[in-house]
């Protein structure tokens, strides 16, 4: 804030002064600035410290200035106290968009053109609100993106071919490029020849979790060894998932069968999965039981 001097003063730092009446003396014309703006400034103080403002308790500039102080210097109990930019450093929380499925509703309005929309919370390590302001990229035709947000730059475009980005030309799918506590995958950018984009929107929660159907193909070999259908579900999330599983809940199988051998692949008959695959996005495998004659049903988990 600044001092604000009474009405007329021609010296911007003019003292005020009472009323003389004797002396023919008018006291100082107040501004209004001059009575609202310490207020602002007190109260801006005691609202940082986390104190809600009372006209009953006159000692609350003191309680927040110790408050503040004692935070600032681990003062008292230290365990009580953390700075803000500690905390983004420390606290092993991921990002969390604090939408209902912890999306944030990235789109493209014109061709060549993707953006991130105005108005949208989320946290940083779980303690540091950020709310979006919109901002526009430009895209290139044949091109996959990685849309981002870190601590550090804010809201970048990504080429995955850019070697800066990808040194080792990963695939786009790799785990490398999960969002990490600092750094957030939101979303996933692919354009065509003419520079359209489709943009698969990616969930960011400090805990992702998922227990659902899977959807079988058609059966191959019906009743038979070899017996065989492709599982899948899509999840779309922004970290690889670490625990899968998988359980059976429904199978029926040509019981004049005795050798019945139950198996995962990813290519029949050529690999021999040793676990569940998946990526960001879902996850597909070929389910093989031999004698199997409908299709099975299983209740797939996941969580990161």
């Amino acid at each position: 804030m600044k001092y604000n001097a009474p009405y007329g003063s021609a010296d911007p730092n003019a003292p005020y002064i009472d009323r003389n009446t004797p002396g023919g003396q008018s006291g100082s014309r107040v501004p209004a600035a001059a009575v609202e703006h310490p207020q602002r400034e007190i109260m801006a103080v005691i609202t940082a410290a986390g104190i809600s403002g009372s006209e009953a308790d006159l000692t609350q500039l003191l309680q927040a200035i110790q408050q503040l102080i004692s935070a600032a210097t681990g003062g008292g109990d230290t365990s009580n106290f953390v700075l803000m930019p500690a905390a983004r450093a420390r606290l092993p929380i991921f990002p969390e968009v604090l939408t209902s499925d912890g999306r944030i509703p990235v789109t493209s309005p014109s061709t060549g053109q993707v953006r991130v929309p105005a108005g949208y919370d989320f946290l940083h390590r779980g303690i540091f609100a950020v709310t979006t302001v919109q901002a526009d990229f430009a895209t290139a035709a044949n091109k996959t993106y990685h849309l981002r947000w870190s601590s550090v730059a804010g809201f970048a475009l990504k080429d995955l071919a850019d070697v800066t980005y990808n040194p080792t030309a990963a695939a786009e799918t790799g785990s490398a490029f999960d969002s990490a506590y600092d750094d957030m995958l939101v979303a996933r950018i692919v354009t065509n020849s003419s520079n359209v984009a489709t943009i698969t929107n990616l969930a960011n929660k400090d805990r992702l979790a998922l227990n659902d159907l899977m959807t079988p193909s058609a059966l191959a070999g019906s009743g038979g060894q070899g017996a065989r259908c492709t599982e899948t579900l899509t999840y779309n999330w922004a970290r690889t998932p670490l625990q899968k599983a998988f359980t059976r809940t429904y199978l029926a199988t040509n019981e004049s069968l005795t050798d019945r051998d139950e198996l995962l692949y990813s290519s029949y008959p050529d690999t021999i999965l040793d676990q569940i695959p998946a990526t960001r996005y879902g996850s597909t495998f070929i389910y093989m039981v031999d004698g199997m004659n409908d299709l099975t049903k299983l209740q797939a988990s996941f969580s990161a």
